[in-house]
């Protein structure tokens, strides 16, 4: 009979073991070592750093939406241009508007159908009389330019030229060819506007 002999301390419970038996199959208490708790912690830091830094907090102007905004504030000082409060984009002067508005009148071909000084032709009608045939409004006259009129021969210009470009032609026809009186103007059309 073989004898059975006992070490120091078999009779005692493992340190880390549990009173969990099943199946004859004992579950232990095994910590996670010392450097994957660090990775964990440094884990959590730096998602708590970058998390501030790419989301920002209020007042800290870091987060994405403030830089664009700071950037394009830097860009449109820089080229002189100030922001609209109430649009979001650059503003012009009236003169400037006026410019801009003869040069693309003269560029885009709308002297081709309106006339070198707007007296009108064959084909367009006179810009220069108080007569309209769509409304004399500066909200008309931006309609007509954008939308145009196909069936009458007027292109639209949504795709050529931008809303700015559009209200500078628009002012353009309404404060520098209205009542200009040019020589060889078409015979009024349309609706009378009073001034």
């Amino acid at each position: 009979m073989a004898k059975i002999i006992k070490t120091k301390g078999e009779n005692k419970p493992e340190k880390d073991e549990h009173n969990d038996d099943f199946d004859g199959i004992k579950e232990l208490n095994n910590p996670a070592p010392n450097w994957i708790i660090l990775v964990f912690i440094a884990t959590i830091g730096f998602s708590l750093f970058y998390g501030i830094r790419y989301f920002g907090y209020p007042g800290n102007e870091k987060d994405q939406v403030s830089e664009y905004k700071i950037s394009s504030a830097e860009f449109d000082k820089a080229h002189g241009q100030q922001p609209d409060a109430t649009k979001g984009g650059p503003v012009m002067g009236q003169e400037e508007m006026l410019t801009v508005g003869a040069a693309i009148f003269a560029q885009k071909g709308c002297i081709a159908c309106h006339g070198l000084k707007g007296e009108g032709n064959v084909i367009g009608p006179n810009l220069t009389d108080n007569f309209w045939l769509n409304g004399c409004t500066q909200e008309n006259v931006i309609h007509m330019i954008t939308e145009g009129k196909p069936e009458k021969g007027m292109t639209p210009f949504k795709t050529m030229l931008t809303q700015e470009e559009i209200k500078s032609v628009s002012l353009f026809i309404l404060k520098k060819l209205v009542g200009s009186n040019p020589p060889n103007g078409k015979a009024p059309q349309g609706v009378e506007c009073k001034p």
